[in-house]
């Protein structure tokens, strides 16, 4: 049974970051976060342990923006897997950090076979 606890909670930018990034990876569709070579122009795939990399967090006006820069499998619907990649993101979000008004944002940076 759970019980309340009175106080706050705050949950720091790179937890929110991690939590983005590991349900995203568990989405259908999803290769991986991207980073993109600023010189080069060129999406590169970011191993697990360098999730954050891909993941920009900012809170402005009480509003927490989570811009997630993935890769996504090649000849699946672009819209229906980032679709299910921003309610999934939201449902973590909001389950394990309470987090109710959040804005995610996909940025496709690349199609590739899985």
């Amino acid at each position: 049974m759970a019980t309340v606890v009175p106080g706050s909670l705050r949950v720091s930018n790179d937890v929110i970051a991690d939590l983005a990034g590991y349900a995203a990876l568990e989405c259908y569709g999803v290769v991986g976060m991207a980073v993109t070579d600023e010189e080069q122009g060129v999406a590169r795939l970011l191993p697990r342990y360098r999730l954050r990399k891909g993941i920009e967090v900012a809170l402005q006006d009480g509003i927490i923006t989570v811009d997630l820069h993935v890769i996504l499998e090649q000849g699946l619907n672009m819209a229906s897997v980032a679709q299910n990649l921003v309610s999934t993101v939201k449902f973590i979000l909001k389950q394990i950090a309470e987090l109710s008004d959040v804005e995610v944002r996909v940025h496709v940076e690349d199609m590739r076979t899985h």
